[in-house]
């Protein structure tokens, strides 16, 4: 059942860092190129700090839970500075680092949080773990 739980958070977390990535470097393209989009409001910052708050319980679950099944602390240490990167930028970023800056360290943390649910799946399959290979 842990390992059923650990693959759906690292999955959940894969997806909305993708998510978070691509709405960072989409959304200025996009509002650029259709201008009555401009019209509706879209606070951005209330999006950012929803996809962390969403993106936070799903890294710590899987994260600790292939910590606990793997023992490789790799995978907390990539999610750490993660959810840290990704949180200060929710919180500070556009402030403390700019438009570019924020939109920089938003997908850079997405990455990192991406890579860290893909080490967990990798250790899954390198100590042959028959529950993660039927998912």
């Amino acid at each position: 059942m842990n390992t059923k739980i650990q693959l759906l958070f690292d999955r959940t977390s894969i997806g909305i860092s993708i998510l978070c990535a691509m709405h960072c470097a989409a959304m200025p393209l996009i509002l650029l190129l259709s201008p009555s989009l401009q019209l509706v409001y879209v606070n951005e910052h209330l999006f950012h700090q929803f996809l962390v708050l969403i993106i936070i319980p799903a890294s710590l679950l899987a994260g600790f839970l292939g910590c606990k099944k793997h023992k490789d602390i790799k995978v907390m240490i990539r999610i750490t500075l993660g959810l840290g990167t990704l949180s200060f930028t929710a919180i500070w970023g556009h402030d403390v680092l700019g438009e570019v800056g924020e939109l920089i360290a938003t997908v850079l943390s997405s990455i990192l949080l991406a890579s860290a649910h893909l080490l967990n799946f990798k250790l899954c399959k390198k100590n042959s773990c028959n529950q993660c290979a039927e998912n």
